[in-house]
């Protein structure tokens, strides 16, 4: 339990609970994919996909845009990405986002 506590301690970025629902796109094949939260920083998604760590990928937000990210992590359908600009730039379109959800 305090290795859980750890981990969520070191986010840089305050993650937003979402249920939005986006699509991830992988040398070009496509998948839907629901956004579970989401900061300036990154994401975790649910998807029905198996991706290797540092693999890059396009989220595909809609109204919101692209972005950009590599596979932080991957377990059992979730996946945790990190975006790849600037986590400043993302900021107005990550609480955008959530407010949306």
């Amino acid at each position: 339990m305090a290795e859980d506590a750890f981990a969520l301690n070191r986010r840089e970025h305050d993650r937003k609970s979402s249920s939005f629902q986006a699509r991830v796109t992988v040398g070009g094949a496509s998948t839907k994919c629901l956004i579970e939260d989401i900061s300036p920083g990154g994401a975790q998604i649910i998807a029905s996909l198996d991706l290797s760590k540092g693999r890059h990928l396009t989220l595909d937000l809609g109204a919101f845009g692209d972005v950009s990210a590599t596979v932080a992590w991957c377990r059992k359908g979730r996946l945790g990405l990190k975006f790849e600009a600037d986590p400043e730039v993302l900021a107005e379109l990550v609480m955008s986002l959530a407010m949306q959800a």
